[in-house]
């Protein structure tokens, strides 16, 4: 399904750039809401209940590294439509930020899954949410960089595979994927998925005040209040 997903957002771009470009912040809207929720009602009360002070050191590191990363790629802060700055630094190095980032997700649905399986439930809902923001952000970045169609399609092919990718890696690890390992592993995800969250929406949320923004925010965090608990 997070294939299909990302797949979906770059052929939204690619086919129907107009619509994408003014409904981008609000599908962000809604796939925000279900991480921020899904974090804190999911993955972070199963993820203390194994070592509270381990978790919350990850979560801190998750959330310094995301920033740094974003100075060299500017994925989130100032490369989506409708942002404008006067120095971009996108194409290959935002492909390789956003591959990471999805098979990162990846790995956030395996070990969740070998905490328990609801909350791998919880968060493979939460990543697929948040896909497709994914694929319109690289077809957005490489279209404006002077790309043709033909190779940007290409490339947000080479990003849907990520997330499955990391869901294998993660599924390999062996029994030392447990116990504080495990929490500081959950503790990784929870932070970066706090970090894409706040990031994406809520400062273009003030900016705009866009009323379907906040519905749809809403409307995430409903999602996530539904999911099936740990």
């Amino acid at each position: 399904m997070s294939v299909v997903a990302t797949a979906m957002g770059g052929f939204l771009i690619l086919r129907r750039q107009k619509w994408a470009e003014r409904n981008l912040w609000r599908v962000l809207a809604f796939g925000s809401g279900v991480l921020l929720a899904m974090t804190f009602l999911h993955l972070l009360p199963e993820a203390w209940s194994m070592s509270a002070r381990v978790t919350g050191v990850a979560v801190v590191t998750a959330m310094v590294l995301l920033l740094a990363a974003e100075q060299f790629t500017v994925v989130h802060a100032c490369g989506e439509v409708g942002d404008h700055c006067t120095v971009h630094r996108v194409g290959y190095p935002a492909l390789v930020a956003l591959f990471v980032h999805s098979l990162a997700d990846g790995l956030a649905i395996a070990f969740s899954f070998r905490s328990s399986e609801p909350l791998g439930t919880a968060v493979g809902v939460a990543v697929i949410a948040h896909k497709c923001s994914d694929g319109m952000t690289l077809s957005t970045l490489f279209l404006d960089s002077g790309h043709t169609r033909t190779k940007t399609a290409v490339l947000v092919g080479v990003l849907a595979l990520a997330t499955p990718l990391g869901v294998m890696l993660g599924l390999s690890t062996g029994p030392w994927a447990s116990g504080t390992v495990l929490a500081a592993l959950l503790g990784l995800a929870a932070g970066g998925f706090i970090y894409i969250s706040m990031a994406d929406i809520l400062p273009r949320i003030h900016k705009s005040r866009d009323l379907w923004c906040w519905v749809l925010i809403v409307a995430g965090v409903a999602v996530s209040a539904l999911l099936p608990h740990p």
